[in-house]
């Protein structure tokens, strides 16, 4: 049982270590906005993607730590109380550096969004300025267009089922 504790303590760790790369992604697309560098902020949001890959296999240790710990809903404010009295000071600690963390990278995220939204206001101005007007949202939301009429596969990628 004290491996899954100490493992816990870990997990938190990491958290943290994954938030701090975060801000740093956050701060550094910031600085592609405001430099208009679209290839460094298309590696940054692959670099965010992969993270985001990441943070999901955390989550799959967390969710299989609590369960091998019995802390079905515990939140992360809740998380020392749980520690046996011995790891109580470090899981403290490691829990108020976690939201402290996170803190930090939620600021960094609202500046890097409000940079990008800025960015993209500037983008409508000039198409603006240029006589058009900006495109409209395709239906059903970004990355949703209507379906494009293509011809038919050619033969040599035809499959024929008849055995």
């Amino acid at each position: 049982m004290a491996e899954g504790y100490q493992g816990y303590l870990q997990l938190m760790a990491d958290l943290g270590e994954g938030l701090d790369r975060l801000g740093a992604l956050a701060e550094k697309k910031i600085a592609a906005v405001r430099q208009n560098d679209l290839m460094a902020l298309d590696e940054i949001m692959k670099q965010e993607q992969a993270l985001a890959l990441a943070f999901r296999g955390m989550e799959q240790s967390q969710d299989k730590l609590a369960d091998q710990l019995g802390w079905q809903g515990v939140s992360l404010s809740k998380t020392a109380d749980q520690f046996p009295p011995e790891l109580r000071g470090e899981a403290v600690q490691a829990v108020q550096t976690l939201q402290e963390k996170y803190a930090a990278y939620r600021k960094l995220s609202a500046a890097s969004r409000e940079a990008l939204e800025n960015g993209i206001h500037e983008v409508d101005a000039i198409i603006a300025q240029l006589g058009g007007p900006p495109a409209p949202p395709p239906p059903g939301g970004p990355g949703y267009g209507p379906a494009a009429e293509t011809a038919a596969p050619p033969q040599s990628m035809k499959t024929d089922f008849r055995a």
